[in-house]
């Protein structure tokens, strides 16, 4: 089944309360990787371990992650290279 396409798109990383915005849901990935790397950059010019400062995201959108479908089909978009290896898992809920 098809993607919804949306006039906007939120996601919101788990593992660490970080948070974008997209205008179409297929950017979200990309998106979202792109400001984990630049976290990640701007943490190792300050000398700091990257999110050693980050908390959680709040347990309600743990609740929404755990509700959610997975999102299975492939997603287009030019991949990011940030250093460590970093898995993403997309899940719609709304």
């Amino acid at each position: 089944m098809p993607w919804p396409n949306t006039e906007s798109a939120i996601a919101q990383c788990l593992d660490y309360n970080l948070v974008t915005q997209t205008r179409r849901l297929e950017e979200i990935p990309y998106a979202l990787e792109r400001q984990l790397a630049v976290q990640i950059h701007a943490s190792l010019a300050r000398g700091i371990e990257p999110f050693s400062d980050f908390s959680p995201a709040p347990r309600r959108y743990w609740e929404m992650y755990e509700r959610a479908r997975a999102r299975l089909e492939p997603i287009a978009g030019q991949p990011v290279t940030v250093g460590p290896l970093l898995t993403t898992e997309t899940r719609l809920a709304a």
